[in-house]
């Protein structure tokens, strides 16, 4: 027979290039404007995840990396924080802040 596996944590499968925290963007705008949220972010080789925090078991969200391209945009913040700003782009996908 077929053992059933049990998927596991990205945090767990050691196939990660870069991880930590970072700010995205919401695509939710409230009354002030779009909020930034501090998510932990874990990339390996195909797929970017975010997570709650680095404890967390499941993502909040992941797509694959293939065909996005990432580009420096200072714009996107006006406080000491916009010098490390960037976007992650792919036509006809979700842009990523």
């Amino acid at each position: 027979g077929l053992e059933e596996m049990t998927p596991k944590p990205v945090q767990d499968t050691g196939n990660i290039l870069k991880q930590g925290y970072l700010e995205k963007r919401s695509r939710e705008h409230s009354f002030f404007g779009s909020e930034w949220q501090k998510r932990w972010c874990v990339l390996n080789r195909r797929t970017f995840y975010y997570y709650a925090n680095e404890k967390s078991k499941q993502p909040k969200g992941n797509f694959s990396i293939e065909h996005y391209s990432a580009r420096l945009a200072s714009h996107l913040r006006k406080d000491s924080r916009k010098r490390c700003c960037f976007k992650l782009t792919c036509p006809g996908k979700r842009t990523y802040e």
